[in-house]
């Protein structure tokens, strides 16, 4: 380990009860002894990579970041084995197996049982190469009361104060509510609530941080700060009957957002039996349009929990809820109806018949006029017509 003094790299022999042989200063952490595997230089580099550009960050947050340091996130879907390491077992399995049996004696139990041992590893490496893993949930072996009393605590008494960036969560009380609020955030979640209060969240938007439903006030936008489960996702939902009339954004992830190969926290109950959705949330638009996938995926009890998001992402994903709540995009008015006419007379409609040549009859066409120009006899009446016809009866006559 470095020295955090003297930059000398001193062992574990060297460094004994907490203290450089070099310098003789005392050190707070060491990362054989005290659990979370940090030493003082790498503490610093955690929070200063976790509380970039001013950002403060509570101990809950550093205790997720630590912890993510040392999960081997999985890049990709893996496999149950490979045939590569089936081939090299195969290989090692009749480099045994072949001086066991023609040698015979002695050597074949000495030699025998390991060749058997290797070719059965063999075998469970090539049958594993054509099964997925399923996927392991986020695995942390330090709680947080361990690492706030042994890593933090251990600090505080050797240097009397917490690095820059890194603040204990203040009370309520230390924080006053906006005069004209632009919405409300309702946050049930108490360390992302006391992440919002140290950064000065409220007065940088000018929003109110609710931390129960009674103190949000009415006819204002609300932001819903979740987590990723299903129990979170009904809440919302109820929250969004509870506030109807009024403009909801879901501040949350979704389980796309989480999968693999994310680098994000994924829990999951020790029961991991398949659970119903509540109903509320099955009788819910954005319950179903979640693909099946993701609903199965929360059925099975995975979850994610939203303070162990990265400080700066989950900064981010405050803001851009903000944002969406209070530029919402205006409504457009309804078009103005058509007024209502009057009835039409009888000799309305009759003179709109006439124009548009209804229910009117054709008028005799004119006869075309003679060579000579004077007009063409008119065309006798059809009764003397019939008259000079001769009947057939009378015989001519």
């Amino acid at each position: 380990m470095i020295c955090p003094h003297c930059r000398n790299n001193r062992r574990q022999r060297e460094r004994t009860n907490h203290i450089c042989s070099h310098c003789r200063k005392v050190f707070a952490l060491d990362p054989k002894t005290d659990p979370g595997r940090l030493h003082d230089i790498k503490f610093r580099e955690l929070v200063a990579r976790s509380a970039p550009a001013g950002l403060r960050i509570t101990v809950e947050q550093l205790f997720w970041a630590n912890a993510r340091r040392l999960h081997r996130f999985p890049t990709g879907r893996e496999r149950r084995g490979s045939v590569t390491a089936g081939t090299v077992l195969a290989v090692i399995t009749v480099v045994l197996a072949a001086p066991a049996v023609g040698v015979g004696g002695l050597a074949l139990p000495l030699l025998g049982l390991p060749a058997l041992l290797f070719g059965l590893l063999s075998g469970r490496q090539f049958r594993g190469a054509g099964r997925e893993r399923p996927p392991e949930p986020f695995r942390y072996w330090l709680a947080l009361d361990t690492f706030e009393e042994r890593v933090v605590g251990r600090w505080r008494q050797v240097y009397g104060s917490l690095p820059d960036g890194l603040v204990e969560a203040p009370s309520a009380a230390h924080f006053v509510r906006p005069a004209d609020p632009r919405a409300v955030v309702l946050c049930e979640l108490p360390s992302v609530t006391a992440f919002l209060r140290i950064n000065e969240f409220a007065a940088r938007h000018r929003v109110l941080v609710a931390r129960t439903v009674s103190e949000v006030p009415a006819e204002l936008p609300v932001i819903v700060v979740r987590d990723l489960s299903l129990a979170a996702l009904a809440r919302t939902t109820e929250l969004r009957a509870r506030f109807a009339g009024r403009r909801v954004v879901d501040c949350g992830l979704l389980p796309r957002h989480v999968q693999v190969p994310a680098r994000i926290v994924r829990l999951r109950a020790h029961d991991a039996r398949t659970q119903r959705a509540p109903a509320v949330l099955a009788d819910s638009p954005g319950w179903r349009r979640l693909p099946a996938q993701e609903r199965e995926w929360l059925l099975d009890g995975w979850s994610s929990p939203l303070v162990s998001l990265p400080p700066v992402k989950l900064m981010s994903l405050l803001d851009k809820a903000v944002e969406r709540a209070v530029t919402a995009p205006p409504v457009r008015p309804a078009p103005p109806a058509a007024p209502a006419h009057a009835p039409e007379s009888a000799a309305e409609t009759r003179r709109r018949a006439e124009r548009i040549g209804f229910l009117t009859w054709p008028q005799a066409v004119p006869a075309p006029r003679s060579g000579s120009g004077a007009p063409a006899p008119a065309p006798a009446p059809a009764s003397k017509l019939l008259k000079s016809e001769p009947d057939p009866k009378e015989g001519g006559r």
